[in-house]
């Protein structure tokens, strides 16, 4: 099945959807989230990037699918920061997930999807859902199609 985007708009989880910096960097997690911003994940330099949503339906069936091997060179980035669900779905799988800045981007998740979308490829975007999936071609990003 090939899917391009889930859901435009994210439903509305709770008033701070664990946004501070503390909750993120406790140590409660078996995941290391990392707050980040498109520049970020440029200077990482990873072949691929999938950008998903912990609230997204095919972005979890794509997520659980993965196996620890297949995750070399690819950088996982959340909308949200739903980060106790994120650790209970994805600690088997992933060591590392990165998390759109608030800060950054503000909190509508699909203004802060189109604005990191815009920034990774260089030029207007107007991709607002998830899951997206970016590659690396030369020197920049392209958007790729998302498989589930």
């Amino acid at each position: 099945m090939l899917m391009s985007s889930c859901v435009i708009m994210a439903p509305r989880r709770a008033s701070d959807d664990m946004y501070t910096r503390s909750e993120i960097s406790s140590g409660k997690y078996s995941i290391t989230f990392i707050e980040t911003t498109a520049e970020d994940i440029i200077q990482k330099g990873d072949s691929q990037i999938y950008l998903f949503a912990s609230w997204c339906p095919y972005s979890l069936a794509h997520l659980r699918q993965l196996k620890k091997n297949e995750i070399s060179g690819i950088s996982f980035v959340s909308s949200n920061y739903d980060c106790k669900s994120m650790d209970r779905l994805f600690k088997n799988n992933l060591d590392t997930i990165y998390i759109l800045s608030n800060r950054n981007y503000g909190q509508a998740e699909g203004l802060k999807i189109k604005q990191f979308a815009s920034e990774l490829l260089g030029e207007e975007s107007d991709l607002s859902g998830v899951p997206q999936q970016f590659v690396k071609k030369g020197n920049k990003y392209v958007r790729s199609e998302t498989v589930n």
